[in-house]
């Protein structure tokens, strides 16, 4: 990351990363109840590990902090037509490493197209390309075969198990060689997909 940290942070927060199937906003106060009517479903709160049910006093309280750490980034998701799918961010960002969390899309819509790839694709091509990350650290529960799956195909490498709240994770480790090698298979993906909705009439 070139510049001084603390500017570069704040600028890339007003940054809005457009996708073929996606957009990736920046979050901001008004994005709280969406983000709790997702985080509150039961299959999200159990891959987040998340005890109970978040309140939209509890996010707007967490994006207070958000507003005053230097070393965050999070996005929300949304398709085509505006709609609001879901999150993703980068956090404790450093020179070479930061962390990717946050991840969700609604499982209502994650069917329909590859909408979490992409999402997932523009964080790590931002952290890569913009950030100049050398690496992208990630830690998914055991049990999550889908983020699994999805880390291991787009070049994560398992690095160790970790506990968080008294449950098992898989720690990865993505760098820019391995990303690079897998990031324009992924994309030919999307690009097909997005042929298809135009053919289809769709966004």
């Amino acid at each position: 990351m070139n510049g001084n940290i603390d500017t570069d942070i704040a600028e890339y927060r007003k940054r809005r990363l457009e996708g073929k199937l996606t957009d990736l906003l920046p979050l901001s106060r008004n994005d709280s109840e969406n983000i709790v009517k997702l985080r509150n479903q039961d299959k999200n709160r159990l891959l987040l590990t998340q005890i109970q049910e978040l309140s939209i006093e509890d996010q707007n309280k967490w994006y207070d902090a958000y507003a005053m750490r230097n070393d965050d980034i999070y996005w929300c998701i949304y398709d085509k037509k505006h709609q609001f799918i879901g999150t993703t961010r980068l956090y404790n960002i450093e020179k070479n490493i930061c962390e990717h969390g946050s991840f969700m899309v609604d499982e209502e819509y994650a069917e329909g197209a590859p909408y979490a790839l992409e999402a997932l694709i523009l964080t790590m091509d931002f952290a890569f390309d913009v950030l100049h990350i050398d690496h992208v650290c990630n830690e998914c529960r055991t049990d999550n075969k889908i983020m699994n799956n999805l880390s291991k195909r787009l070049g994560f490498v398992f690095q160790k198990k970790t506990v968080l709240r008294g449950i098992e994770h898989n720690y990865y480790l993505l760098d820019y060689d391995n990303y690079e090698k897998h990031r324009s298979g992924f994309r030919q993906i999307i690009d097909y997909f997005a042929e298809e909705k135009r053919e289809g009439g769709g966004n």
